[in-house]
């Protein structure tokens, strides 16, 4: 295993474990009552999630063509790939938030959340090291 592509595991590793605390932390705060959620009719709740799933899973391709353009025009930009990674990972719990503290959809929210695991694989397989 390349250096970059160690890099590139962890930024992405660090991704899913901020997004799995952000998700973690809104769970704890439903299930404890600490927040009651203002939205949780099911319409609302389905519409929520086709529309940030929608959004989630639009990005994907666009994100891993970003990163692999970056890194094809300019090995220099290393670092600003995998902080992109990391976030792009995150970014997916950032997606679940608003089901689970707007609509206190536990499952749906999760669901979302785990899209990190697709952007984490997919940037994985598709961004590469360009050859020098």
């Amino acid at each position: 295993m390349t250096r970059f592509r160690l890099n590139l595991l962890l930024a992405g590793l660090s991704g899913l474990l901020a997004g799995g605390l952000l998700a973690a932390i809104c769970v704890w705060l439903i299930i404890s009552e600490t927040i009651s959620p203002p939205l949780s009719h099911p319409a609302v709740t389905l519409i929520s999630v086709l529309v940030f799933g929608g959004f989630s899973l639009a990005e994907i391709p666009m994100m891993v063509f970003a990163m692999r353009k970056l890194i094809l025009e300019r090995p220099g930009n290393h670092h600003v790939v995998m902080a992109l990674n990391t976030l792009y990972v995150f970014f997916a719990a950032v997606y679940g938030v608003p089901v689970l503290l707007l609509a206190g959809s536990i499952t749906w929210g999760l669901i979302l959340c785990s899209l990190g695991l697709v952007r984490f694989v997919t940037s994985l397989i598709f961004v590469s090291e360009p050859e020098s």
